[in-house]
């Protein structure tokens, strides 16, 4: 009995958890980039694709934590590298997160402007990617609890690992 109440309860938690991303994302976003799960994004980065990975937050968020080997492209100084140019060309896939999914929209949408196909936006961010119990990486690559969650506001959301910001 007490197993199936504990299941129970991990399912609503779960679903609960899923209904505050869409309400999150649906008050600041305007669904210009499709979304692309953490799971959907796990199994991506193991398909055997070039899959390319954006992060679209800050430098410091970014030294903090960021998903396996993602390329720092920013947000108010957004800019692609020679490098991270050459390897969207070559991309199959191109995965853009943030914090949330919030800036990451915008990022992504941008590069939908300049021409860039297959782009989705990480729903959810890195907050729902460590979640889902999958490994982030500090500024030496290895891996860490601790992720950046932009400010206190955004930390609620985070349900595993160490929340950091400002």
């Amino acid at each position: 009995m007490k197993r199936l109440l504990f299941l129970l309860l991990l399912i609503s938690s779960l679903a609960y958890g899923q209904q505050d991303w869409d309400a999150l994302l649906q008050k600041y976003n305007e669904d210009t980039v499709p979304y692309i799960t953490a799971t959907q994004t796990a199994t991506a980065l193991t398909s055997g694709k070039k899959v390319v990975v954006l992060d679209a937050r800050e430098a410091e968020e970014y030294q903090t934590s960021h998903l396996p080997d993602a390329i720092f492209v920013g947000y108010d100084d957004f800019e692609l590298s020679k490098e991270a140019k050459k390897s969207l060309k070559e991309a199959d896939q191109i995965i853009v997160y943030c914090t949330v999914g919030v800036r990451s929209e915008d990022i992504g949408a941008l590069l939908l402007q300049k021409g860039y196909t297959n782009v989705q936006n990480l729903k959810g961010g890195i907050l729902s990617w460590k979640n889902n119990e999958f490994e982030v990486y500090d500024m030496n690559q290895q891996p860490t609890e601790a992720v950046h969650v932009y400010g206190p506001s955004w930390g609620k959301y985070l349900i595993k690992g160490t929340a950091v910001h400002d």
